[in-house]
């Protein structure tokens, strides 16, 4: 087994890297390193997401950084993703409904 390592650089440009044994790494377009002080300057350099297809993330892809992938969407993800909506939009009725019951 190789203990060769190899440098994960955070996309966002901060300077920040990790290195760590391939085996340790999982597969990702994009590596962000999650940082409290400029994390969400690293965030915001993200390629905007191109029509009709969905970013996933993985937490911890290389250590502390989470990995970012854009991919279109096979069947079953786009029925997940139609029902999430379905749930979101039942739970902002309910709370709409449940703030006017408060006020009247």
């Amino acid at each position: 087994m190789s203990s060769a390592k190899i440098n994960i650089e955070c996309f966002g440009e901060c300077g920040c890297v990790v290195s760590l044994r391939k085996s340790k790494v999982r597969s990702a377009q994009y590596y962000l390193c999650g940082s409290k002080a400029h994390g969400h300057l690293c965030e915001a350099k993200l390629p905007p997401l191109p029509p009709g297809m969905v970013r996933s993330v993985e937490i911890n892809a290389a250590a502390h950084f989470w990995g970012y992938t854009d991919e279109w969407p096979d069947a079953e993800m786009t029925e997940s993703l139609q029902r999430a909506r379905e749930v979101l939009a039942a739970g902002i009725a309910q709370l709409a409904i449940e703030k006017a019951r408060h006020r009247g």
